[in-house]
């Protein structure tokens, strides 16, 4: 009889555990990172939405278009009621200050994100005047559950910009 020695390869169980634990720690990193990633996809995407709404109300008090059903012929003043309340909304509304009966639609923020400006559970109005679409210099923030990242929108007499 010969003697054959067999080589057994393949891993050990030390070699098997630090390899798990590598990949899990990578993909805690990159669960983080897509956590804030995502974040940062909803404040910008909220930030843009609302500057789209602002933009929208601006050209409809400068056009002088009316809110009224059916259309009383005289034009409106339009604007956007920004309300941090749980949940956080804005809503677009007509005429010269808010009021439910006059609003056109209601937009509710992604849970991920909140108003710092306006304070907790207050208002906020910014209103265009009719024909000149002008308003009174305000400012908006909006900032992520987590505090990490927030966004500032800036309205002032006729320029509407993000910071």
């Amino acid at each position: 009889m010969s003697n054959v020695a067999f080589q057994m390869s393949g891993f050990t169980i030390l070699e098997l555990i630090i390899s798990i634990a590598i990949i899990a720690l990578l993909s805690v990193g990159v669960g983080v990172e897509l956590i804030a990633y995502q974040r940062t996809v909803a404040l910008e995407a909220a930030s843009k939405d609302i500057v789209s709404e602002l933009r929208t109300a601006q050209n409809k008090a400068l056009s002088g278009e009316d809110g009224t059903v059916p259309p009383d012929g005289a034009g409106d003043a339009w604007g956007i009621r920004f309300s941090n309340r749980t949940p956080s909304t804005y809503a677009k509304f007509y005429g010269s200050t808010f009021s439910w009966a006059n609003v056109t639609a209601t937009t509710t923020l992604p849970s991920s994100v909140a108003f710092t400006d306006p304070s907790l559970n207050t208002d906020k109005d910014i209103i265009f005047t009719k024909i000149t679409g002008t308003t009174t210099p305000s400012s908006i923030t909006l900032q992520t559950q987590d505090g990490s990242q927030s966004q500032t929108i800036t309205v002032a007499t006729s320029s509407i910009s993000v910071q």
